[in-house]
C-alpha cells in the first residue's frame, strides 16, 4: 500500500514525466523560460543543453537542482569515439577493468540508455546502441538489461528499422547467458561482483564473513529480472520485425522466468525477493536463502515482473522503515540487522579511502 509520502512522490514523478514527454520530443519549449533556466544552471556552457535536454521547473529547488545536475553529469560522461560515434562512460577516468580502448562498461548502460533517450538529438543513444550490439560493447562483463533499454529508447524515438536491426545480436547475447542458467531451478545465477554489487550478503557469508569481493554465486532477483526484461523486449522487437516465431519463443522465456522468480526467490517470512545460493561450501549450501533482505529485492518491480498482489506488495513496507532500508542518506543496500552491515572490507591504497561495497552503504 502506498504511504502518503510515496503517493506524493508518485504524483511528483507523474507531473515531471508529463513535462518531459511534452518537451523531450519538441525542438523548443513554449511554456518554460528555457534560456533563463539553462543559463542559471549551466552558465556559459548552456548552448548544448538548450539544444538537447528536456527542461523542467519545480517549486522544490532541490529537486530542480538535482535534475539539472544529472544532465550535467550525463554530458560529462559522453565520449566521442570518432568513427564509432558516441558512448556514455560509467567513470570519467579509465579503470583497470573497463573495456579497452574505449573505457566502456556494460553494467551502467541500462541507466545511460533510459536517461539518454530523452535527449532531443537521439544520435548519442543510437551510436551507443550500435556500439553495444554491432561493435562488441555489450561484452557480458556484467549482468545487463540492454535489450530492454534499447526497446525503451524505441518507445520515445520510434525508428523501427534501427531497433529491429539489433535483433540478431540481442538474441545471440541472450542465449550466451545460458552459461549462467541452472536448468534444475529454471533461474539465472551470478557472482555478486559480476552483478556489479560486490560485498553482498551472499558473497560475504560464503567467505564466513572474512571477505566478499569474489564468490557467493547466487540466484539473484537482479539478473533474473534483467533477463525477464530482455526476453520481453526481444519478443516485442521481433513482433515489430514480423518474426512471430521469435516473439513466441521469447515471450515463453519471459513467462517462465516470471513464474520461477515468484515461486523460488520470494521468501514469505521476509516478505521480500531474496537471493538463494547456487554454490555449496563449508559455510553456505546450494538452494538456501541468504539470511537478510537486500535492496536488490526490489529490482523485479523495475520491470513490472511481480503480480500485483497483497503478498508481494508487502515488500514495500520495508522501504521507508528506519530499521529497514530507510537510511539517513538514502536507501540502504541491506538492513542494519545483518551481522556484517557496514563492515568495511576494501580500501583504495595508498589513500585508504573506502572502496565500493553493497553491505549497507547508500547508493545514488
Amino acid at each position: 500500500m502506498l504511504t502518503s509520502l510515496s503517493r506524493s512522490l508518485a504524483l511528483t514523478s507523474c507531473f515531471a514525466l508529463s513535462g518531459l514527454l511534452a518537451q523531450g520530443q519538441a525542438n523548443e519549449t513554449h511554456f518554460l523560460p528555457q534560456r533563463k533556466l539553462s543559463q542559471a544552471h549551466f552558465g556559459n556552457d548552456h548552448d548544448w543543453y538548450d539544444r538537447n535536454i528536456p527542461f523542467f521547473a519545480c517549486a522544490d529547488s532541490t529537486l530542480e537542482q538535482v535534475y539539472y545536475y544529472r544532465w550535467e553529469l550525463y554530458k560529462a560522461h559522453l565520449k566521442n569515439l570518432g568513427a564509432l560515434g558516441y558512448i556514455a562512460t560509467e567513470f570519467l577516468n579509465e579503470m583497470s577493468w573497463d573495456r579497452k580502448p574505449y573505457s566502456s562498461l556494460n553494467d551502467a548502460t541500462g541507466f545511460h540508455l533510459y536517461e539518454g533517450r530523452w535527449l532531443k538529438d537521439n544520435r548519442y543513444v543510437r551510436d551507443y546502441i550500435t556500439y553495444l550490439y554491432q561493435n562488441g560493447g555489450n561484452d557480458r562483463h556484467f549482468s545487463e538489461y540492454i535489450a530492454d533499454a534499447t526497446y525503451a529508447n524505441y518507445l520515445v524515438n520510434p525508428d523501427r528499422a534501427f531497433v529491429t536491426a539489433q535483433l540478431p545480436a540481442m538474441r545471440r547475447i541472450y542465449q550466451a547467458w545460458s552459461d549462467h542458467y541452472d536448468t534444475s531451478k529454471r533461474l539465472y545465477y551470478i557472482e555478486p561482483l559480476l552483478d556489479a554489487t560486490e560485498y553482498t550478503i551472499s558473497s560475504i557469508d560464503a567467505s564466513n564473513g572474512q571477505d566478499g569481493f569474489r564468490g557467493g554465486d547466487a540466484f539473484r532477483p537482479s539478473i533474473n529480472s534483467y533477463q525477464y526484461a530482455n526476453a520481453r523486449a526481444i519478443a516485442r522487437i521481433a513482433r515489430l520485425a514480423g518474426d512471430s516465431a521469435t516473439a513466441r519463443e521469447y515471450t515463453g522465456c519471459a513467462t517462465a522466468l516470471k513464474q520461477a522468480v515468484q515461486a523460488q526467490l520470494w521468501r514469505p517470512d521476509f516478505a521480500h525477493f531474496i537471493d538463494r545460493y547456487q554454490v555449496s561450501n563449508t559455510y553456505v549450501k546450494y538452494g538456501e536463502f541468504i539470511r537478510g533482505r537486500e535492496l536488490a529485492g526490489y529490482v523485479p518491480w523495475t520491470f513490472n515482473l511481480p503480480d500485483d498482489t497483497p503478498g508481494f506488495n508487502a515488500a514495500w513496507s520495508h522501504l521507508l522503515d528506519p530499521k529497514g532500508f530507510a537510511g539517513t542518506y538514502g536507501l540502504r543496500t541491506n538492513e542494519p540487522s545483518y551481522q556484517y552491515y557496514m563492515r568495511q572490507y576494501r580500501y583504495i591504497e595508498p589513500s585508504h579511502e573506502r572502496e565500493c561495497q553493497w553491505n549497507g552503504p547508500s547508493w545514488p
